[in-house]
């Protein structure tokens, strides 16, 4: 396999934006089951066996709550309008639900202890400081009917998730002008329609490789599923084309190991592609056979950062130090975070003890809405990514 380049072939910056544009332009969407996700499923796997590497396709299903039909209108004193709304996966039906909407902060416990009859109401929170399945949770345990919710960075819907077995109410999403108007009028009354329909949806991992397909190898994963209604540029298309960029070039035949690569699906609920490739891998016994996991997961903005922890798992040390080190030899200085509320691919090998890096931009505001698309996305960090991979993985026994 020969993937020399010859002096009028294009530059990685080049290549990226081609797959950044097949993948978040001809194929937005890609919210599992959806045709922008089938497609991006057979772009990908086209691509990587036209390049000369081996691909194996891991179906499996998701049984999943869908959102089908619903309404979210709001009374301010004038009468019930009809507000721009998304639910989040996995909210239950409701025919009618009708409240008082009561502000909570970010719907955590400690913004709950100041507040008096919040029972029977629907919730208003602000999103981040905790994930949305968390804040829902905590809202069901406050006695709420359901949770609204908002994105106090940008005026744009943000595309939710609940965990209808942990918190069996409703969570919906609005713009931040229609909370401020809320907030600003003191509250508000609301009433919710939603149909929802149980689901059972066909997913796909692709692995794939050069050489042997036993022995010990180095996995770099990506996820090219997103959320519904969301072009899902940095989260998670940045990630796959870094990834298509790698292989393209390919970075890995220089190494002394081999190399494998996961496209995984079903990351945007509940890392589902990941989690059952590490399952087979462990009842096959042939987990042992990962030296290492690398995880790109949103890289595209300038604020790339390595975490060092999500709210399951903890990173390795040692590759932690590494990328670090490898991206200050490159100019630019990482930060280490902590991350209390995010979990991604890695999650689950991490949590069976492979040693796992995570590379992501922290934090990310434009995640899970409409404006996270190829237009705003950052090329040459992304570019540094690319090389700096390559760099890293040559300096990685």
């Amino acid at each position: 396999m020969s993937f020399i380049r010859g002096p009028s072939e294009m530059s990685i910056g080049d290549d990226l934006r081609i797959f950044m544009n097949r993948l978040t332009v001809d194929s937005p969407d890609r919210f599992i089951g959806s045709r922008g996700h089938r497609r991006a499923f057979s772009y990908i796997k086209g691509l990587v066996r036209s390049w000369g590497y081996w691909s194996q396709v891991h179906p499996f299903s998701v049984d999943l709550t869908v959102p089908l039909r619903w309404s979210l209108q709001i009374d301010l004193g004038k009468g019930f309008e009809e507000v721009e709304s998304l639910p989040g996966i996995g909210s239950p039906s409701t025919d009618l639900l009708e409240g008082d909407i009561r502000p909570v902060g970010y719907a955590r416990e400690e913004d709950y202890s100041s507040l008096d009859s919040v029972e029977g109401s629907v919730h208003l929170a602000k999103l981040w400081k905790s994930h949305e399945t968390v804040k829902i949770q905590e809202a069901a345990r406050q006695g709420a009917r359901a949770l609204i919710w908002y994105n106090e960075y940008f005026d744009e819907i943000y595309s939710g998730a609940c965990d209808y077995s942990l918190a069996p109410v409703p969570g919906f999403s609005i713009r931040k002008s229609v909370a401020e108007r809320i907030t600003e009028a003191g509250g508000a009354r609301v009433r919710i329609r939603l149909k929802s329909k149980r689901r059972r949806i066909r997913c796909r991992n692709i692995e794939a490789g050069t050489g042997p397909t036993d022995g010990r190898y180095a996995l770099l994963t990506a996820h090219y599923d997103s959320r519904p209604r969301t072009p899902g540029a940095s989260d998670d298309a940045s990630g796959i084309a870094v990834m298509l960029a790698f292989m393209k070039g390919g970075y890995e035949k220089d190494l002394s190991f081999p190399m494998r690569y996961l496209f995984a699906d079903c990351e945007e609920v509940g890392c589902v592609g990941a989690e059952h490739h590490a399952a087979e891998l462990y009842r096959t016994n042939r987990l042992k056979d990962i030296s290492s996991v690398v995880n790109l997961d949103a890289v595209g903005w300038p604020n790339l950062c390595v975490i060092t922890r999500d709210r399951e798992a903890v990173m390795d040390e040692g590759l932690s130090h590494l990328a670090c080190d490898t991206l200050s030899d490159m100019g630019y200085q990482a930060e280490r975070v902590r991350s209390k509320t995010g979990k991604s691919n890695h999650t689950p090998f991490a949590m069976r003890g492979i040693p796992c890096l995570w590379l992501s931009d922290y934090p990310n505001y434009i995640r899970h809405s409409a404006i996270d698309n190829a237009f705003n996305i950052d090329y040459p960090t992304m570019t540094m990514v690319t090389e700096a991979l390559k760099n890293f993985y040559g300096k990685l026994d």
